[in-house]
């Protein structure tokens, strides 16, 4: 059974049954497996409890390796609740048991405390600080507060454009240089920053459509901007920044926050604290009538509820031409194109899903934790970690496999390397293609399946059911111990290519010695995936970046993406991009594409903290780095010398008048 949770004298106790060493060793470990297995495998493995009636602190099996473990997992509980809004402790002391617990006995008490403290880190416990385990010189790990880098917001007063020029959130009032091509290089919109500084505000979050994009502050403000073609049709027209107006609401009323704001083709998509999803839609119809009008221009208006939704929606994901919500219960709503069976339904029978469709997953996969969209297809993350994908799999971005042939691969039975393979194993050669005797020969079945999923001759290659995807490919340094990845902690992804975030690091590595890796399937004919141009799809394989490095970070456009990654030791975050550079979206003066990842460089004075993609935009918001004692004593010299100079340079002006 899983612990329970008591609250006794102002401190949360975890209530946990016992487990005994000695034959309970291997249903122990069953049991572990089973609450890692409901927790999405979470990282937290190390703490425990008291047995029931007991009033002593919390305690783990003895021996150095349950101590080692304890508190080289602490760390990685704590901090991962804390981004997460929970566990919110009070300081609290932990000392490992010295009585004869066997080490099964531990793990699965450990296991289970996990189970609780991944509890109060979905619900936390409000007005107390968050916690943070470290340990002392006794040996105790104190529960302290986290460290502010780890806390800090990820929004700044200061943003970076560069790519296609039609989405340029332009102002002349700003003193913004009017963009007469795309560009290839961050370039800063003034306008952001003054009006950050005018109103105390930070930027939190961009969103970009093909002409036009919206930004979100830490208030929940919401603001548009976008460009038409002139009348003359030689030129553009920029309509700056202007605040989002909402007009009618209906039982959503007032002056909503937003929590997330996002694009699609040709409508803004914004969702406020409250779980109301709001759209605005014939954007660019919109801007065009502004742009041209003799008025000046006004913010954007209308806004519509969008309906059909049972529970409120606690996260959304916009693509090209469809939607997914999900809801606070962990179901998934899809709207829009249904082509290819992106929302969920048949396309033969129903084109398009004209009001909020209801997603069927298996049982075991409910309730959901993400979703994303692409252009045609969607992907989720179950609640027990499982990745199913839906929709267009013409370029196998839905994670399943090389299913562009039915066939599997027959390489390493076939030829030298199946000869070397006989010697070593005594497996059966296959033989060659001109001596198999057709599809029902025996030598078929060497052959193994790389998909799981197969197609007809001339069947489309979509799927509208939610399928299980294939698990990522071990890499050369997990084969030999066949340690398979966790759970993906992230999911985004492009127009036909998706991109999982997974953990790379030892789960009981402390926060700071954290790192992951990001795996991309899809189409890769521009670089998508950021590993190699060998392909021009690829299955699940690892993007090309620093090694040791924790990606903060990662959004992607129709084909491009941009990360922002620090590597473990160092203090800098760095902004790496890859994919397309047609519009000059992935940085970098030349029009050819950017594969493997590559290092953008921005001014020295900010510091990057999101990027932030559109169709073909890309963006960062920084915030201004705090200048190191050297450079604060250099600044206030040459702010003395300039005063000294300006005083004796008006004593001289004077004595010439007289």
């Amino acid at each position: 059974p899983l612990p329970a949770l008591r609250a006794r004298g102002g401190c949360l106790e975890l209530w946990v049954p016992p487990c005994g060493g000695g034959s309970n060793g291997a249903g122990c470990g069953r049991a572990r497996a089973r609450i890692e297995g409901v927790l999405m495998r979470a990282r937290w493995r190390c703490l425990a409890a008291a047995a029931p009636g007991a009033a002593t602190a919390p305690t783990v099996g003895s021996g150095a390796r349950g101590r080692r473990a304890w508190a080289r997992g602490a760390a990685s509980v704590a901090a991962a609740a804390s981004a997460s809004a929970g566990p919110l402790l009070q300081p609290w002391v932990v000392r490992p048991s010295s009585s004869s617990s066997s080490t099964a006995g531990g793990a699965l008490v450990g296991s289970a405390c996990a189970a609780g403290l991944a509890a109060l880190a979905m619900f936390g416990v409000p007005g107390r600080p968050p916690a943070f385990a470290e340990e002392d010189d006794d040996g105790d790990v104190v529960m302290r507060p986290p460290p502010a880098a780890l806390t800090a917001p990820r929004d700044g007063s200061r943003i970076f454009f560069w790519g296609i020029r039609n989405a340029f959130p332009f102002s002349e009032a700003s003193g913004d240089a009017l963009p007469e091509a795309d560009m290839r290089s961050p370039t800063e919109a003034l306008w952001f920053r003054r009006h950050a500084e005018a109103t105390q505000r930070r930027w939190r979050q961009l969103a970009f459509g093909p002409s036009f994009g919206a930004a979100r502050t830490d208030a929940g403000e919401l603001f548009a901007w976008g460009s038409c073609r002139s009348k003359d049709g030689k030129g553009r027209i920029f309509l700056e920044p202007r605040p989002i107006v909402l007009e009618d609401l209906g039982d959503a009323g007032g002056a909503p926050i937003f929590s997330d704001v996002q694009c699609s083709e040709s409508a803004i998509w914004a969702l406020t604290i409250d779980g109301v999803v709001i759209v605005w839609e014939r954007v660019p119809a919109s801007i065009s009538e502004r742009a041209v009008s003799s008025s000046r221009p006004s913010g954007l208006t209308g806004g519509k509820r969008v309906n059909g939704l049972d529970r409120p929606v606690k996260d959304m994901s916009v693509g090209a031409s469809h939607a997914a919500f999900l809801t606070e219960d962990g179901r998934v709503y899809c709207l829009g194109s249904n082509k290819c069976g992106e929302c969920g339904a048949d396309p033969a029978k129903t084109a398009v899903a004209s009001s909020c469709r209801l997603i069927k997953f298996p049982r075991h996969v409910n309730p959901v934790v993400r979703v994303h969209c692409g252009k045609s297809h969607t992907v989720a993350v179950g609640a027990e970690g499982q990745v199913l994908s839906w929709g267009d799999d013409s370029k196998i971005q839905l994670g399943l496999g090389d299913t562009r042939s039915n066939c599997g691969d027959e390489r390493p039975w076939e030829g030298s390397r199946g000869y070397i393979n006989k010697v070593q194993t005594g497996e059966g050669m296959a033989p060659p293609s001109a001596l198999r005797g057709g599809p029902l020969a025996p030598s078929f079945s060497k052959a193994r399946p790389t998909s799981s999923a197969r197609y007809g001759e001339f069947e489309a290659h979509a799927q509208w059911k939610p399928q299980l995807t294939m698990d990522i490919p071990l890499e050369f340094e997990r084969q030999v111990h066949g340690t398979p990845y966790p759970p993906p902690d992230g999911l985004v992804g492009g127009d036909d290519f998706t991109i999982l975030m997974v953990r790379d690091s030892p789960d009981w590595f402390s926060p700071e010695e954290e790192s992951n890796r990001l795996f991309c399937c899809g189409e890769n004919g521009k670089g998508q995936c950021g590993r190699s141009l060998q392909t021009s799809q690829q299955i699940f394989s690892a993007t090309k970046l620093p090694r040791n490095s924790f990606t903060h970070s990662v959004s992607c456009g129709s084909d491009h993406c941009l990360a922002v990654l620090q590597r473990v030791g160092k203090r800098k975050r760095e902004i790496w991009a890859w994919g397309s550079n047609e519009k000059g979206q992935a940085g970098g003066s030349s029009a050819a594409v950017a594969c493997p990842a590559s290092r953008l460089k921005l001014p020295k004075d900010v510091r990057v903290e999101a990027a932030w993609c559109g169709f073909n935009t890309s963006a960062v918001v920084c915030s201004d780095r705090p200048l190191s004692r050297a450079r604060q004593e250099a600044a206030a010299a040459a702010a003395a010398a300039v005063a000294v100079g300006g005083h004796a340079g008006s004593k001289s002006s004077d004595e010439e008048q007289q």
